[in-house]
């Protein structure tokens, strides 16, 4: 590459490394794996899904001669499912591009480097939202008193170096929290997590977020398999209110939030309750590690055989009724949700690429000796059927 200009660069990062970002971004966790790569392209800002909700009633016994029953007409209604904007930037300094000039292998170990960083990255944060409900909230906060030591939830998701906002969940409002924060530290034995920057106080009613993605990232299981509408300021599910179409709902079953033991009966008056509720047919059960290790405990303590399903890629895991029970580290503890993975889709407007409409991947950051590079994708997680799911909460972990 000697003689390597911006061009040459652009090269490297369209030819040498869209292909690996786009394959490692898919096969992220095992739920990307098995509903992501079955997407539906996508053109404008929404993609609408029509719903068969309603049969006709126009049907009926009458007496000889009697007057026939109004006539009927199957209902339908539209779902809408909104476009998510994901991005992740990456940044070159000018001395790295001259010494390319001359070294080829500097630049190429500068961005090898940075891009497999934002590919990771990506990966995981998108990981994350998966399991969540489009809200953004990384975790809801505790009481904290005047102190850049805050308290949360579940210090787990947070990493030293990540950007927050701590605001408030129901409208965005700052309050007494604070925006684009850096966390400098994370304790999760004790749940909370240091901040840079003056102390601040929260209450239960905050939330962390990344900064600036309130109610604007990906929808995940949290949000997607749910009885009601979504909370802290997000809305409808799809554009549909529980309330005017309860058909709109997964089965839901729960324990009043006291803990239970994981059994087989439990797992499938789940998987009768949806069958019953509309059309699906679960294929796929998602659960935590935890909950996972209680329901090996149970089959060894029954003497009974654990049997093996083999996913794609050549990873085993166990199964109940030959249906996969899949683990993932950013599932939510103590539940395990049932879906039916055929009704679930990952609609796109755009495929992870460069950004280059203006005929060059990188470009010059204003007022700085550097050049950027952002790859981004459009999309959003939905489901032709919300009443094919179902969700097993209040469950022990062992």
């Amino acid at each position: 590459m000697a003689g390597a200009n911006l061009a040459s660069f652009d090269s490297v990062l369209k030819n040498d490394y869209l292909g690996p970002v786009r394959e490692q971004l898919n096969q992220a966790t095992e739920l990307l794996r098995r509903i992501g790569m079955d997407y539906d392209p996508v053109q404008g800002k929404n993609f609408t899904i029509p719903m068969h909700y309603g049969r006709n009633e126009g049907i009926g016994a009458r007496a000889d001669g009697g007057t026939l029953m109004s006539a009927g007409a199957q209902a339908y209604k539209e779902a809408i499912v909104p476009m998510r904007y994901i991005y992740g930037r990456i940044q070159v300094n000018g001395p790295t591009i001259k010494a390319a000039r001359n070294d080829a292998g500097a630049f190429i170990r500068a961005i090898d480097s940075e891009i497999k960083g934002v590919t990771k990255d990506l990966k995981r944060d998108m990981n994350r939202m998966l399991t969540n409900d489009g809200t953004g909230i990384i975790s809801l906060c505790g009481v904290t008193s005047a102190s850049t030591t805050v308290v949360v939830a579940s210090a787990k998701p947070f990493r030293p170096g990540m950007i927050v906002d701590i605001i408030v969940a129901l409208d965005g409002s700052t309050g007494t929290g604070a925006v684009e924060r850096t966390i400098v530290s994370v304790d999760k034995v004790n749940d909370t997590i240091t901040i840079s920057g003056a102390a601040i106080t929260t209450a239960a009613t905050y939330g962390v977020y990344r900064t600036g993605n309130r109610n604007l990232e990906v929808m995940g299981l949290k949000g997607m398999v749910s009885a009601s509408d979504i909370g802290y300021g997000y809305g409808t599910f799809q554009n549909l209110a529980v309330a005017s179409y309860p058909w709109h709902a997964s089965t839901i079953l729960g324990n009043s939030g006291t803990g239970r033991a994981v059994s087989d009966l439990l797992i499938q008056e789940m998987l009768d309750e949806v069958e019953q509720a509309g059309d699906g047919e679960v294929s796929g059960l998602y659960t935590s590690y935890g909950v996972r290790r209680a329901y090996q405990a149970l089959l060894s303590a029954e003497k009974r055989l654990v049997n093996k399903y083999e996913l794609r890629g050549g990873y085993n895991t166990i199964s109940y009724n030959d249906m996969p029970i899949i683990v993932d580290k950013d599932m939510p503890t103590g539940k395990i949700f049932g879906l039916d993975e055929a009704a679930i889709k990952m609609y796109k407007m755009a495929d992870y690429d460069w950004m280059d409409e203006d005929g060059a991947i990188l470009s010059r950051v204003s007022g700085k000796d550097a050049y950027e590079a952002v790859l981004y994708c459009y999309m959003e997680l939905g489901t032709g059927a919300r009443n094919a799911h179902g969700l097993l909460e209040d469950l022990n972990e062992a």
